[in-house]
């Protein structure tokens, strides 16, 4: 057993230099601390931990002259930093974060007896990053839409003590989830626009590296 938490910390401490160094985009890096050996590993596997989004003032005051309420669906929350999104599992590489980061919960919107749930939310860092979910009338079923485009030209890195932090991360609506939000509040008119700027996410969880491929 000490010969495992021996590698286990050991591999943490590389993960943190590899995430530190993130090749992403735009991102900055608040560590500048060369990559060890190990941190060749392809995969950094996150768990624990939320997704905290922040709502933009002007979209929430977009949906409050519209009648429609937002909540959160449980398990996730709302606090001061706004609504967080438990993280179920993620695998990411560690030197351009490319990957998937799955979460559990999601939002309600409602307006009078009409309820769209956004669940089970999912952030793919692509060529195209976004956010999934699932799209329904409840929280049990629905179909997997993108809902959200990411922007990462402001994103950060913090990585310390087996924990790591993406702030700054730009969510975006589809017009795919537009279309679905102007079916059921718009009342024929069409006020949910592709790109409408809907707030900022942080990434908080633990990690680990891990194997190579996780998922697909």
């Amino acid at each position: 057993m000490r010969h495992r938490s021996r590698w286990v910390a050991a591999l943490a401490a590389a993960a943190a230099a590899a995430l530190a160094l993130t090749l992403v985009p735009g991102a900055q890096a608040t560590k500048k601390t060369p990559a060890p050996p190990a941190a060749k590993a392809k995969t950094a596997i996150l768990y624990g931990g939320a997704t905290t989004v922040a709502l933009d003032p002007g979209a929430a005051g977009a949906l409050q002259s519209l009648g429609i309420s937002v909540a959160p669906a449980k398990p996730a929350s709302a606090g001061k930093e706004g609504v967080s999104f438990p993280i179920t599992i993620g695998a990411v590489n560690p030197e351009t974060l490319a990957g998937k980061i799955r979460h559990s919960g999601g939002l309600v919107f409602t307006k009078g007896d009409t309820s769209v749930y956004l669940t089970k939310f999912t952030i793919r860092i692509n060529d195209a990053p976004d956010l999934t979910g699932r799209v329904g009338v409840n929280q049990r079923a629905g179909d997997r839409a993108s809902l959200f485009t990411l922007d990462l030209s402001n994103l950060q890195v913090s990585v310390a003590k087996g924990r790591a932090e993406l702030s700054g991360v730009g969510l975006k609506l589809t017009k795919g989830a537009a279309d679905a939000l102007n079916a059921a509040f718009g009342e024929g008119q069409e006020p949910f626009s592709e790109g409408l700027v809907i707030g900022t996410a942080t990434v908080r969880a633990h990690y680990v590296l891990g194997p190579a491929k996780l998922w697909h």
